[in-house]
Parts: C-alpha cells; structure tokens; sequence
C-alpha cells in the first residue's frame, strides 16, 4: 500500500532506457496521482464487503490484487528514482524504510486486537498468539503455507490476524525485487527487453498458480505464494518500467498509432472497460472458482494495470478525473488503515457462533466503528510528522557520494523517542500487548480445532447421552421451531420409536464429518440398529469410497445420510456421486451446513438443487433448524455442543420416521 506517487515532475527517471545509456537525475518534486488513491478506494470496499459478508460481493478479494498491481507499480517507479538519482540503490535503508512505514499501524493493530479479544472472544487468543509474530515479522503467508491453513474452506474461528499474509508478500517483494531491477539494469538495459524479462516472469508465476491449483485439494499454497502471486505484482512493475510513470501510451504498444495519434477519448473508454471488468470479476466469481486460479487473477491484474496507466497520464482522463475527486482520493489514502483495522474487527464483534443475522443498524455501527479507528490510526500512525530514524545503510550497485557508512545507536534511540506522543501511546500499547501474548501461557483447550472441542465435550456428550431416554418429539429442543408439529409430513415411512427411550429401529448409515462427529453417542442411542461414520476433515469427494468401505464391512441400512460439506465447496458432479453410490430403492438424505464461510451457501443450495432432480434424495435442513440457536455451537460456529447434538439426532429422527 504505497504512498501515491508516480514520478519527478518533468523528468524521465528510469533504470533502463531504450539505448541502454544511464539516465540522468531527475528534479526534484513528485506528481501525486489523486486518482490512484481513488482507485484503491474501490479495492478496499470490495475487500471490506467481501469479509463483512461473501455474498455481498463474492469476488471481493479481487481488490487484492488490484492493491497488489499499484504496490507493484509505485515500489518499481520510486526503485527507478533512486537508480537515476545516485545510480546504486540503499538496499538496507529501502528495506527498513518500507517496515518503518507499515510497523506503527500493524503494532496498534495487534496490541487492540489481543485487548479486544481478551475483552470479548477468549478462545481467539490462542490464534492470535500463533500469529502475531508471523504477522509482524512478514512471514505469515509462508506460516500458513507451512501450516496448511486455508483462506477459503477452513472450518473453525478464523485467525484475527489473517489477513497480514498480504503484507507479507509485499515485504518479500520490496526484499527481492530491487535486486532483480539492478540485474534488468545491468544485463539488459533495453527497456524492451527488459519489458520482456518481465513478462516472462509473469507468465512463470501465472503458470505456477494454474499448476498448483487444485479443485480436489485446499488453494493455501497458491493463494499465500510469494511466487504465485508475483504476477500481480509484476504486471505493476511492468507497467513502472514500461511507462516510466508517465501513463500508457497506445502509440508504443500500437506502431501503427503513431502516425495519427490517439485521442483521449480511447484511454478513457479502456479505463472504463477494465473498470466495470473488475467490477464483474468482483461479482461473478467466488474464491472457489476455477477460472480464478486459472487465468482470473492475472485478467484482473493486467486490467488494473490497463487502468492504472490510463489514471496516470499527465493529460487526466475522465476515470482519473473522477476517481480522484477530493472525496474519493482523501479515503483512498485511508486505505492501509482500513485494511488492517476492519478484518479483527470483523471477527470479533461477529462470533462465528452467531446463528442470527446483524441487523442494518449492526452493521451501521461497525462500519463507522472501523472507519473511526481507520481515521485515528491514519492521522497519529501514519500521517504525523515523525523524527526519520536513522537505519543502516547497505548500498547496492554503484556509487552514492552523499552517504554515510556508519549511524550510531545513539541517532536510533533519539529517532524513536522523538516520535509524537499519541504514535508512542498506540505503538506502545501493541508492544505491551504482544510481549504478554508472547510470555502468558494460554490454555490450549481455549484454541477451537475439532480436536481439541471433541476432547472438551467428552463427558458431556456422555452425561447427554444418558438423558436420551427422556426425550420425545414434543421436548424442549423442538418447541416452536420449524420441525415442530411437521414430523409426521416428512416422510410417512413406518418406523417404530420407543416412547420411552426415544430410540428407533430405523436402520441408518451416517457418513459426515467432524460436525456428527460430536454427536456419536446420541446417534447411537437414538439409532441402535443404525451406523455412524464420521472423522475430522472429510471431505465430500471422500463419500463414495467411504460408503462402499464401509458396506463392505458389513454396516449397511435402508436410509443412508450424508453429513458432509463443511470443509471444502462441493460440485454438482461430486453431490450426484453420494447419490449414485447409494442402491436406488434406497432412501438418501442431504444435510445441509452451518459454517461460517462462503461454501455455506453454496453446498446447501447446491444440495437443494441436486435433491429436487433424484426422487430417492431429500434434505434435511440443519442450517434452517439451528438458526436463532447460538447455544448449539462451539465458538467456532460450526461444531456441535451436547444440546446442539441432541437436536442434530433428534431432527434425523424426525425426518426419517416422520416422529
């Protein structure tokens, strides 16, 4: 997230020239582009909706990449000054520089979040202890790769802190890329050609996500990817290094232009086209969309780049007109702050428990809750004058008569203390927060993985288990809901159910995932005569093999469940193969999902749809039994508590025996 700035006033700035000569020292000055900023306001409300609520806007994460492009641009051109202006680059003083800039906000970020979290959801803590320190330190994309954690499909409480991995790419950007710019310098100092080397390095990076992508398997590893999402980033330099910030220019792409030249109303229309592009990308595909690993991403970048350097042409267009109005562009430089405050407020004021809608209102209250903190961070943390600290400087690739080789501890100490009191204050309350993060030990049984939750429910699920025998169809768990007084309009199958015990003869296979998981021992005193084949993590392409496993070991039944969907998004062809697996004179049952993630919706309508066309399939709607009911999960909002448990079975009585 760059400050907006695209080049010296008047001058040609760049590392590589078409003639390979050095280029000159630009003047001073710098031209603020007002409608990048205006174009990053876009980027953040689509992320911002996106986390608020996927459905809102399913591509949303698209204005990652569009951040992503400018970075790529705006880090390439102020490389490209710093070459002209003293021919080598402070490699040390670039790097520590561009740390100093983001720290402040991320330190006050982190230090509210473990005060927040605390305060209000406990059981985040332990994840935002695991992560803190990934996150600060820029490697949390690689942390997560290494850890296996997903964006898109992982059930349970997601992490506060998630969203740092986009920093963390950029941090290994900044790291690599103005090497990789001295070597264009120095072995390939035709801008051409090195236009060339560039794209090559994009077509390399867009081919390592299409290879790595996976529709059976988690995308961590190519949505995290300092290499698979290089290309972004390098469709912006490509641009820098194409244009030198001075704007597209058709002619130099199109020779046949340059007779006649190009009028100004083409960039306005191409800025227009790539604009509604993006927007269409924001709205059409979610995260689990094949075409966005497969080409999306790198389409919504060259059009943001197509954009952008329509924005940065020193005749403005229309699109740069607009989207840099006074309004627009003081939001967009808003952006860093409303990108790091508004994800951990998200998951905290919204537990993943929570089963009833938020209000307007609710909504109301948080967006302008983010915006304030947003607005603070941006006028103490960012925007306040700040005494320069004094790093190490580590020259690379040529001369700098102006520097000096040592900076003593002392100048560093001062750089610090000399800070604004509010900087001090927020900066501080993050190293405070994280330092105890760091040293108080937390209780691993508070962290909500399946693992852990089953083995905190044990003895409860034991003590409810035993008070099964009570329960009929007019208990307390179904007074009032949907169910109630419908049990007899299911099904009408003839199944005997002890008014006793509660129990029926009903011969059920259930196959599922961690969710009936935690709901073993009620299963198997409602249904004696039935069988319960649930694990941690299954996923719905796993079904049939399970299933035929699973018969071949002898445990069969006329009615056969399917409890799956809540770790990954399905396809019509993998729903159709539970119910093909399935004898057809036997009935099949669908259970839909309650997580808190995009895929929710996407699998229960899918299984509505796929139930509609096979006459032997119904569904059996656990989101729409388990809507209102916070007490019946976890925090995470997913896996089950004993009453959720005894519900889960009873609604399966109900809608097999119609009782």
């Amino acid at each position: 997230m760059e400050s907006v700035a695209t080049g010296r006033r008047g001058s040609s700035a760049r590392p590589v020239t078409e003639r390979g000569s050095q280029p000159s020292a630009p003047r001073a000055g710098s031209r603020r582009v007002a409608g990048l900023d205006g174009l990053r306001v876009i980027a953040i409300l689509g992320i911002v909706l996106y986390h608020a609520n996927p459905n809102w806007i399913p591509g949303g994460f698209f204005g990652v990449t569009v951040f992503f492009v400018i970075t790529g641009y705006l880090f390439t051109l102020s490389v490209q000054r710093e070459v002209a202006r003293t021919g080598s680059i402070e490699y040390g003083k670039l790097i520590l520089k561009r740390a100093v800039r983001l720290w402040p906000t991320m330190l006050a970020v982190v230090g509210v979040t473990v005060i927040l979290s605390a305060i209000r959801a406990p059981y985040l803590l332990p994840k935002v202890q695991s992560d803190a320190l990934p996150a600060l330190l820029f490697f949390e994309n690689i942390f997560y790769i290494v850890r296996k954690v997903s964006y898109f499909a992982a059930a349970g409480a997601p992490s506060p802190l998630t969203h740092f991995w986009y920093l963390g790419v950029v941090m290994q950007f900044y790291i690599v890329w103005p090497l990789v710019v001295l070597l264009l310098l120095r072995f390939l100092p035709s801008r051409r050609n090195a236009c060339l080397a560039v794209c090559v390095l994009i077509l390399a990076s867009s081919i390592a996500m299409w290879v790595g992508f996976d529709p059976a398997a988690d995308t961590a590893r190519i949505y995290y990817g300092p290499d698979t999402r290089a290309a972004e980033l390098l469709v912006g330099a490509l641009l820098a290094i194409a244009t030198s910030g001075r704007g597209l220019r058709l002619e130099r792409l199109i020779p046949a232009l340059r007779e006649h030249g190009v009028p100004a109303l083409a960039y306005d229309v191409i800025a227009l086209v790539s604009l509604l592009g993006i927007l269409v990308m924001m709205f059409v595909f979610n995260g689990y969309s094949h075409f966005v690993y497969r080409g999306g991403i790198l389409i919504a970048a060259i059009l943001t780049a197509f954009l952008v350097g329509c924005i940065s042409r020193p005749n403005h267009t229309i699109a740069g007109r607009v989207l840099g109005v006074p309004v627009l562009a003081s939001a967009g430089k808003r952006g860093y702050a409303l990108y790091l405050w508004h994800y951990p407020l998200f998951i905290i004021l919204n537990p993943a428990s929570n089963t009833t809608p938020l209000p307007w209102w609710g909504w109301v209250l948080e967006f302008a809750l983010i915006g304030v903190l947003s607005e603070l961070s941006y006028r103490f943390l960012e925007k306040a004058p700040a005494r320069p600290l004094s790093p190490i400087p580590t020259f690379v690739g040529g001369r700098d008569a102006r520097s000096q080789r040592g900076v003593s501890h002392s100048r560093l100490t001062r750089g610090l203390l000399a800070q604004p009191l509010p900087r001090l204050v927020m900066e501080g309350i993050g190293v405070v927060s994280v330092l105890v993060l760091m040293l108080v030990p937390l209780n691993a049984e508070t962290a909500n993985t399946p693992q852990a939750m089953a083995a905190g429910q044990e003895s409860a699920l034991t003590e409810q288990a035993e008070s099964l025998d009570s329960y009929d169809d007019s208990g307390t768990y179904f007074a009032g809901t949907a169910f109630d007084g419908a049990f007899s309009s299911i099904n009408n199958v003839s199944y005997d159910v002890d008014a006793e015990t509660g129990a029926t003869d009903a011969k059920v296979i259930l196959i599922g995932d961690s969710v009936p998981a935690g709901a073993v021992n009620q299963f198997d005193t409602i249904f004696p005569n039935g069988y319960i084949d649930a694990v941690v993590g299954r996923q719905i392409y796993d079904g049939p093999d399970v299933y035929a496993q699973d018969v071949a070991a002898g445990h069969d039944g006329d009615i056969v469940v399917w409890s799956l969907g809540d770790n990954g998004v399905a396809t019509e062809d993998q729903v159709k193969a539970l119910i093909e697996a399935v004898d057809p004179g036997k009935r099949v049952y669908l259970v839909t999902a309650r997580v808190p993630l995009a895929l929710q919706d996407i699998n229960n309508a899918l299984f509505k749809q796929v139930a509609a066309e096979h006459d032997n399939c119904e569904v059996i709607d656990w989101y729409e039994t388990s809507a209102g009911h916070d007490e019946y999960f976890w925090d995470d909002g997913t896996h089950l508590r004993p009453a959720g448990a005894d519900v889960y079975v009873l609604m399966l009585r109900a809608a097999i025996t119609g009782r």
